[in-house]
């Protein structure tokens, strides 16, 4: 099998775009958590979101269930 070679501008351009991706996904972490801070005035109610998601996992179950019926 051949080696690919790259060039010194291709290997830095793909750390370039890897250190972007990781700083967009850790970017978009820190807001979702940012919601449920407490220091953040309008905070997301965290037992509320969680009651909420265990009854939309409910209802997605039950929707299976009846897709396998």
């Amino acid at each position: 099998m051949k080696e690919i070679k790259y060039t010194p501008e291709q290997i830095r351009d793909h750390k370039k775009s890897e250190l972007m991706s990781d700083l967009i996904a850790t970017s978009t972490v820190r807001e979702e958590m940012w919601r449920y801070h407490p220091e953040n005035p309008v905070k997301v109610d965290i037992i509320k979101e969680y009651n909420i998601l265990i009854q939309i996992e409910k209802d997605i179950t039950a929707e299976l269930d009846e897709l396998d019926n």
